[in-house]
């Protein structure tokens, strides 16, 4: 796949009929005639700024929304939700990737109160309703505005919402309580030390050592997604093998310990007390809103604004960081 298209802010046209996207074709790769979307009927915010009076609006289709990741996609269902906020008499409709994990994918189907229809690409450019506001915001991650704003707000610039307006009770994810209430029975902390990159996860050698100081802290059992030998931790993984148990789980804790992971984001809709190491990604381009979260940046230059890598180099670095940051915690 050509790099410009690959890197393109929004979605693609296969043979000039069917709206693709970038991360699918990484799966399905296709030799056809590919074209970037620019359609008249499509706006998209990374080509031009535009704003949206969603009191007036009766259908809106999101294309290639919100994301292939968990977290992405739990902030760009409360931008949604806003639109919800303003407008509950709106339908909208989401037309995702379809190669796409099915544990995010998943997510769409428990903000069933919020999105009206999911559809997946390829999608028929002739089914984009003119009489619908459409918007693309394919392939979000290489977007200007991405990589500047804190997530909500660039959501929702990117559908056409003034994020300087909207308030800040609407960008901490409490949409989750209603989609997926809580069931406190016990309490326990929780540790989620992996996200979807080895750039921003906690390396297993420090997993003993958190878990100790968390059970030293708190006095209550240990669970998680990690690896630990420590007699009062519990690993979780077996019991949360779906998306819905996945965010009960942390629902339900009483304090959570993370990375730059969903976890951060599932934890802020219920409003549990976090404490988040960002390795890569500042702090304020993620947690900016959610009140009961501690953050801490342990990188630098040489990998700020990286969202993933394998760079053997790079991990090894950031694996230095980390020593540094728990020898001196």
């Amino acid at each position: 796949m050509n790099i410009d298209i690959s890197q393109n802010n929004g979605s693609l046209l296969l043979n000039s009929t069917d709206i693709v996207s970038a991360f699918d074709l990484i799966y399905s790769p296709i030799e056809r005639e590919l074209t970037k979307l620019n359609s008249s009927l499509v706006l998209n915010s990374a080509l031009r700024n535009f704003t949206i009076d969603y009191r007036l609006t009766r259908d809106l289709t999101i294309i290639n929304g919100m994301g292939v990741t968990l977290g992405d996609s739990i902030i760009g269902i409360s931008a949604l939700e806003a639109i919800k906020k303003i407008n509950d008499q709106i339908r909208i409709r989401v037309i995702r990737p379809k190669n796409c994990a099915k544990y995010v994918n998943d997510i769409y189907y428990e903000a069933k109160e919020i999105i009206s229809k999911i559809e997946y690409m390829p999608f028929s450019l002739q089914d984009i309703s003119p009489n619908d506001t459409n918007v693309d915001i394919g392939n979000q991650v290489y977007w200007k505005d991405f990589n500047e704003l804190e997530m909500h707000d660039f959501f929702m610039k990117t559908i056409g919402l003034d994020y300087n307006s909207i308030d800040e009770d609407w960008k901490r994810n409490t949409w989750l309580k209603r989609a997926i209430p809580q069931n406190k029975k016990s309490k326990y902390i929780l540790f989620c030390p992996y996200a979807s990159t080895k750039l921003r996860s906690i390396p297993e050698k420090h997993h003993d050592k958190i878990v100790t100081m968390l059970y030293e802290k708190f006095r209550l059992p240990v669970y998680g997604f990690g690896i630990s030998n420590h007699s009062k931790y519990f690993n979780v993984t077996s019991m949360c093998k779906s998306t819905r148990q996945y965010i009960e789980m942390i629902a339900n804790s009483s304090y959570l310990y993370t990375c730059d992971s969903s976890a951060l984001h599932v934890a802020a809709g219920y409003n549990i007390p976090t404490f988040c190491i960002f390795t890569s990604i500042q702090p304020e381009l993620r947690s900016k809103y959610y009140n009961n979260c501690t953050s801490v940046y342990i990188g630098s230059e040489k990998v700020n604004g990286m969202h993933e890598s394998n760079n053997p180099s790079l991990i090894q670095y950031i694996e230095k960081k980390f020593e540094s940051y728990y020898e001196n915690a």
